[in-house]
């Protein structure tokens, strides 16, 4: 009777100077979300008053969200929550909860939302959901669990969303009886395989992430027809069997996949693969009407297949064949694209006019050329990009020490440039003269108009008083500054890199201190000449008197 008074006088009080809580957390209102008392970070397990204030908190001024993350709550009483019968999302993540009792959400008739990732759970009992039927959503990640039972076996519920990812979790029995999950993610547990049936049932099942596991093999006769995204990468999974279904997205990887078979196209409306990080060295001739991105990166690759074709993917947009083996990057069939990758490549050296000849932009959209962080590529002929629409270009971190202006349209003789895409030259080795004069004439003026960030990189390598020197410093200088004003820091070399006739071009130039320092050099040696022939005169005469005296 006492509890009761104390309470009744605790909800009057809280009524009149809207809770506590609100002096401690964010209590606002909003239109679209409604209610919402948001405590964050507030340090409330440790604080005595949030037990009254929950328990008080206005039943007739319903509350929709209520956040209670990252507060080192160890312990929620069960009663804590039975006035908030209206509560759509309970956020209850980033504590050091152990456990979860049913009584808990007996009153929660409306909850919908509930995220419990981020805690200390050993165990779940999927029974609990049954006396919260409203429930669509729970997040269960980044817990302890290595079991989720069920104490009830006509235990069902209506979750659409379900993360279980990071736990314990060794098998999917728990899996049964939610036949309304669109979304499901089992990532990062210790699962083997895919049983036959289990997932077969869910025939709304749209996403499902079953990547960072164990699995050996992937068999799609286990897999729901309504699935659109699949996602197994980094497990151990050496083969694939496919079969028809309507799946637009598949991730695989991070494997041990050798072989794709010609079967892929039972996956007609396949938008999106990717297949990199694993064994392949060929891709099979297969057609995929529907296929716009295509990742065989840092798989064993020498050559890029002769299959990836506008033929065999009419609509692809995005191709990407980075960390590969390859002898060289050139493209065998024609192809339309809206990005095309080559990074981390060890083995090319040289990009010749021949190489991207097939490669061209989409109609009506131009195209972004990454050929960047490969370790030994040196040289690049003018004529490369000559036949496409360039949106961007990055030819970063790569290993030229020159580049001719040629070979972004920019003529230096007749003062004409079509440099009108971005371009990223950082990371290069650059020797810093003549030869590179265009780049402060022509591109650092526009990168930063443009885009700044690309030159915050851009520096010299050479000559040694100019090594790391940013570019950007010579911005508005007047004159040649690569050409006049540190001509005595090194000769002058031009270097038309892997022209078009595969000919180098190379002429010296002398500067005004060059001729300086040799008009130097010839004085000092006829001096040392004139000087030299004076004291042999000495000598000799010297030589002279001491034999005539004998």
């Amino acid at each position: 009777m006492m509890f009761n008074i104390i309470t009744l006088l605790l909800f009057v009080l809280c009524h009149q100077c809207l809770c506590d809580i609100c002096k401690t957390c964010v209590c606002s209102n909003t239109s679209n979300a409604g209610p919402i008392i948001d405590c964050h970070d507030r340090h409330l397990g440790t604080n005595k008053v949030l037990n009254f204030d929950l328990l008080t908190l206005d039943k007739h001024r319903p509350l929709n969200k209520l956040i209670l993350s990252r507060n080192n709550i160890v312990l929620l009483p069960i009663n804590e929550l039975k006035n908030l019968k209206r509560l759509k999302i309970l956020d209850l993540s980033q504590n050091q909860l152990d456990n979860i009792h049913s009584d808990i959400f007996k009153n929660l008739n409306e909850l919908e939302d509930l995220d419990y990732s981020s805690n200390l759970l050993w165990g779940f009992d999927i029974s609990i959901l049954n006396t919260v039927s409203s429930l669509s959503k729970l997040n269960l990640s980044h817990n302890h669990i290595n079991n989720l039972e069920k104490s009830s076996e006509n235990a069902t519920t209506k979750l659409k969303i379900l993360d279980v990812s990071h736990n314990n979790l060794i098998d999917l029995n728990f899996l049964d009886g939610m036949l309304e999950l669109d979304y499901l993610n089992l990532s990062f547990n210790k699962f083997n395989t895919l049983p036959a049936n289990l997932l077969l049932n869910m025939q709304q099942l749209k996403i499902l992430r079953i990547n960072n596991n164990q699995l050996l093999f992937l068999n799609f006769q286990n897999l729901p027809l309504s699935l659109l995204e699949l996602h197994t990468e980094s497990n151990l999974i050496n083969t694939v069997s496919f079969q028809k279904s309507s799946i637009h997205t598949l991730n695989i990887q991070n494997n041990n996949i050798s072989n794709i078979y010609n079967n892929l196209t039972l996956l007609e409306e396949l938008k999106n693969v990717n297949i990199s990080g694993n064994s392949l060295s060929d891709f099979p001739d297969i057609f995929l009407k529907n296929l716009e991105t295509l990742d065989l990166s840092f798989n064993d690759l020498t050559t890029i297949p002769e299959t990836i074709s506008i033929k065999n993917f009419p609509s692809l947009k995005i191709f990407k064949v980075n960390g590969n083996r390859l002898r060289d990057i050139k493209i065998w069939s024609e192809l339309n694209l809206e990005i095309f990758e080559v990074k981390f490549v060890d083995t090319i050296e040289k990009i010749d006019k021949e190489t991207l000849l097939m490669l061209k932009e989409k109609t009506n959209i131009c195209i972004n050329v990454t050929i960047s962080s490969n370790t030994k590529l040196n040289m690049i002929e003018e004529n490369v990009f000559r036949h496409m629409n360039i949106c961007s270009l990055d030819l970063s971190n790569n290993r030229f020490t020159h580049l001719p202006a040629e070979l972004f349209n920019i003529n230096v003789y007749k003062n004409v440039s079509n440099l009108n895409y971005l371009i990223n030259l950082q990371g290069n080795p650059f020797i810093c003269n003549c030869s590179l004069q265009w780049m402060l004439n022509e591109l650092v003026p526009k990168l930063y108009i443009r885009k700044p960030s690309l030159l915050e990189d851009l520096r010299c390598a050479g000559p040694p008083p100019l090594a790391n020197k940013r570019m950007i410093h010579w911005y508005k200088w007047k004159g040649e500054v690569f050409c006049d004003e540190f001509s005595h820091f090194s000769e002058r070399m031009t270097v038309n890199v892997a022209s078009s006739s595969n000919q180098q071009v190379v002429t010296f130039r002398t500067g005004p201190g060059m001729i300086a320092v040799l008009a130097t050099a010839i004085a000092l040696l006829a001096i040392l000449t004139i000087i030299g022939i004076l004291l042999t005169r000495r000598m000799i005469a010297k030589r002279r008197r001491i034999n005539r005296r004998l």
